[in-house]
């Protein structure tokens, strides 16, 4: 299914953040200390849960490229004071990588609360945004 989503990015960030809370729910796992995973180490400064977040949205925005994606990031007056604590780049992929396998389990929840067999969030999901636009070609704002 293809649609236009008239929510500004901030909306969408929050209500990625709320689906995500919400999904964890429903497959019984909790944030401990900012981790979903268990692991070592001090608490992060970047929660799982944002950096669940964060991935979704690169997503949603259409970013084909984690370069663009990570620019355009850094350079969000928006994203900055959302999220403060924005680790680096290649620490944000490692996060990521450890949680691809949480995010599949939570495709499945999100299966569950949309009552669909397409996650609400997808690829094919895009979120019109003048600030993403000048980072990812046209076509893929559309």
């Amino acid at each position: 299914m293809n649609f236009t989503s008239f929510l500004s990015v901030e909306d969408t960030i929050f209500a990625l953040f709320c689906a995500i809370d919400d999904a964890l729910k429903i497959v019984g796992i909790s944030s401990r200390n900012g981790k979903l995973i268990p692991r070592s180490g001090p608490p992060p400064e970047l929660d799982d849960r944002e950096v669940l977040c964060l991935s979704v949205l690169q997503e949603v925005l259409g970013f084909d490229s984690d370069n663009a994606y990570f620019n355009w990031l850094e350079n969000s007056l928006l994203i900055r004071s959302l999220f403060p604590k924005l680790i680096k780049r290649q620490k944000f992929a490692e996060r990521r990588a450890l949680l691809t396998d949480l995010a599949a389990k939570l495709s499945s929840a999100f299966l569950q609360m949309s009552g669909e067999s397409q996650p609400p969030f997808s690829s094919s999901t895009r979120i019109l945004s003048m600030s993403a636009a000048r980072c990812v070609p046209a076509a893929k704002n559309a």
